[in-house]
């Protein structure tokens, strides 16, 4: 082993890099994984690292004072091979003195034969250092010439040859001097001796530093563990907090509804009960406990109930809206929807039965007031429906049945004109003339009424009908009563509409003569026709004038049958045309209605609805 390589093992123990940890945000299920892993290295680390890292250091330091007593070894062997050679020395120069001495040439044999194993033992433990190595080599010869000088002086002393002798010790000392080089031996020894005693003081130092470390490392583990469960606990002391909160709102929540509210366990035996359960079946304390059909004064008795309670427990079914005559404590009876399904109360798989009650027996009573009325209504509708009929039947047959009488009244008002010829008085050709007009007004009701008649009985006859050719159509019908007459015609652009072609031609027919008829007093007379879209439901056709006008507070008159606002000597007609418009537009789905003011002019409009538009005049001329 070279004498570097405690330097090397110094040089492997580098300081750990420093590190900020966060502790992030997890799941509870992640950090309980993540906490028992860090509890598991905390442990291990706890005690496997200390014992490494103490092993660790033991193991350099050992290393270290080995090779401080290694050095020491080589300077003791050093010292030892230095004292046998001066002893030999000293021998051989006592024997030199004393002339030969048996007692001092054994004591020379003991040390003498000591030194080649010193030798031996210097080469052993310097061979990790060559450069020690050379120089025990140069030292090795050294002490070899002095040996063979000692030799050959011991040998002259034998001769008693002292001269000889003399001139050998003298060699020794010029030929072969080892104070010098054992010396420098000696030094570069000491100074690998101080090298190795730093590096060992500094391994004790690390050691004892990485021990503080370790320790410190125990001591921030151990804090870890503490802080995460810590956290844990707090953690878990917040969950059954708002556990409890959760708990205390939930059954705050039960017993602040108005329903009653009762949780079963599996046998049918109340586990909790709200305050409305209590007030409505006339229970007093706590019921925990009790069986259901026991509460109430048997208002849970039903054993179909029962049987279906039970299947939601063993067979997790759900029940929806089972109906329940119930007689109370009070001794009212009232109509329940019961509800039922079941929900888990613990983790290790007991399950509860929720019931929920709803009293709706004020909604049954309306429920079959509401039938017995809509009864009564199907019945006076049928009522209505049979003496529509019959005044329709009624009104057709009269109308019918009036027309022969009428035709003989002014087919012989003409035959007794045309008898009397030119003989006849005024007097006399007056009351013909009333005869015939009144036969004319009465033949001009029954055809009107027969049309009324007509309106509420066919099929309408459903098909596009273009309102501006309609419109037109109608105004050259009018010609021949408007030829003398300056009126203005503004017509806007009506739309495409989906219905009965005659019948709206009639309302269109009643309206736009009305016009004319009520504007005959003006000079200028002004008839608008437009549509007005109020919205997404319907549209709104209206016919407006600058006639007559009238009273708002007869509006209400307008459309009934046989109705007038004005005297039939002013204006012609028979009262019938608006009833008409009302029936037809009526049949189509929409309304009619009427404003004006007196001397004012009018305005007529009836609506359709939106949905049979088929399109407008700018798309059919585009």
């Amino acid at each position: 082993m070279t004498q570097d390589a405690p330097r090397v093992l110094t040089a492997d123990i580098q300081p750990l890099p420093e590190t900020r940890m966060r502790w992030p945000d997890f799941s509870p299920t992640v950090e309980q994984h993540l906490r028992v892993a860090l509890l598991t290295i905390a442990v291990f680390a706890s005690v496997l690292l200390p014992y490494r890292m103490l092993q660790r250091n033991a193991n350099l330091d050992r290393h270290a004072a080995e090779l401080v007593a290694h050095s020491l070894d080589v300077k003791e062997t050093l010292f030892e091979l230095m004292y046998k050679l001066r002893d030999t020395e000293n021998l051989v120069l006592i024997e030199f003195i004393r002339a030969g001495s048996a007692d001092v040439s054994d004591r020379y044999a003991a040390s003498h034969v000591r030194i080649d194993p010193l030798l031996a033992k210097l080469r052993e433990l310097t061979v990790d250092n060559p450069e020690q190595q050379a120089a025990l080599g140069s030292l090795q010869a050294i002490i070899e010439g002095r040996l063979m000088l000692q030799e050959r002086a011991r040998t002259a002393i034998s001769a008693k040859n002292y001269d000889a002798a003399s001139e050998a010790l003298g060699q020794l000392r010029e030929l072969f001097p080892f104070r010098r080089p054992a010396q420098e031996f000696l030094d570069r020894e000491q100074a690998l001796f101080e090298e190795r005693q730093a590096v060992a003081s500094s391994t004790r130092a690390t050691a004892q530093w990485l021990n503080l470390a370790a320790f410190l490392g125990q001591l921030g583990l151990l804090g870890a563990v503490i802080f995460v469960s810590e956290r844990q606990v707090q953690r878990r002391l917040r969950a059954e907090a708002r556990a409890q909160q959760a708990v205390a709102r939930s059954r705050s929540i039960v017993q602040t509804v108005r329903e009653p509210i009762v949780v079963l366990d599996d046998k049918l035996s109340t586990l909790l009960t709200n305050t409305a359960f209590l007030e409505v079946y006339g229970e007093t304390g706590e019921l925990i406990g009790n069986p259901l059909d026991t509460l109430g004064s048997g208002a849970w008795s039903d054993p179909e109930l029962r049987q279906r309670l039970l299947d939601v427990a063993a067979r997790d079914r759900e029940l929806w809206d089972y109906e329940l005559t119930q007689t109370t404590a009070d001794g009212s009876t009232r109509i329940v929807l019961v509800n039922a399904r079941r929900m888990p109360v613990s983790d290790d798989g007991v399950a509860a039965i929720l019931v929920t009650v709803n009293d709706v027996t004020a909604h049954k009573r309306a429920e079959e007031k509401i039938r017995e009325l809509n009864r009564e209504l199907s019945g006076r509708v049928d009522q209505v429906s049979e003496v529509n009929r019959e005044l329709e039947s009624f009104s057709y047959s009269v109308s019918h049945d009036l027309r022969a009488p009428l035709r003989h009244i002014a087919g012989f008002s003409d035959k007794l004109d045309r008898h009397f010829g030119d003989n006849t008085d005024e007097r006399v050709r007056h009351y013909l003339g009333v005869i015939r007009e009144a036969a004319q007004r009465m033949s001009a009701l029954i055809e009107d009424l027969l049309l009324y008649s007509r309106l509420g009985r066919g099929a309408l006859r459903l098909q596009p009908v273009d309102m501006n050719a309609l419109t037109e159509e109608v105004r050259a019908l009018l010609t021949p009563e408007t030829a003398a007459r300056s009126i203005e015609w503004r017509i806007g652009g009506l739309p495409i509409v989906m219905g009965d072609e005659s019948l709206l031609r009639q309302v269109w027919q009643n309206l736009l003569g009305n016009a004319v008829k009520y504007t005959g007093q003006r000079e200028h007379a002004l008839i608008e026709v437009g549509v007005e879209s109020h919205d997404d439901e319907e549209l709104v056709f209206f016919v407006r004038d600058n006639g007559i006008g009238f009273d708002m507070e007869y509006a209400g008159k307008l459309f009934g049958v046989f109705q007038r606002l004005h005297k039939a000597s002013e204006f012609p007609g028979t009262g019938i045309g608006l009833a008409n418009v009302r029936r037809i537009v009526g049949r189509h789905g929409g309304r009619v209605w009427a404003e004006a003011r007196p001397g004012e002019g009018a305005t007529f409009r009836f609506s359709l609805p939106a949905s049979i538009a088929a399109g407008t005049v700018n798309e059919i001329s585009a």
